[in-house]
């Protein structure tokens, strides 16, 4: 599975494997023999590969087909329903904000 959503994620976002793998400190033939299931990435590689396309590295591994982190679940399993259901709701409002503004931010680098 990690094949598969490692070359999709790549495609999808207009990336070569040359890119991929300067931003990532591996060689570019890493990365194809990574796509091509001949090698797997260490942790600190699946780490890193994961934080370059902000996905989950679950979604990675093919453990869940959500690809991105849901902060509302991690509060919601942290707080044991000490949140209603309006403060939760509150809370996931602002961190969409936030995340939209972070990537406009993003962005305006590029």
């Amino acid at each position: 599975m990690f094949t598969e959503r490692l070359k999709s994620l790549r495609k999808e976002n207009n990336i070569t494997q040359k890119k991929l793998s300067d931003e990532i400190n591996v060689s570019a033939s890493t990365i194809g023999l990574y796509e091509q299931g001949r090698r797997s990435p260490d942790n600190e590689t699946l780490t890193k590969i994961a934080d370059y396309f902000e996905v989950t590295i679950n979604y990675l591994l093919g453990r869940t087909n959500q690809k991105y982190f849901r902060a509302d679940e991690t509060i919601s399993f942290h707080s044991k329903g000490k949140l209603s259901d309006e403060d939760m709701k509150m809370v996931r409002d602002l961190i969409d904000r936030l995340v939209k503004n972070h990537k406009e931010e993003e962005k305006k680098k590029d």
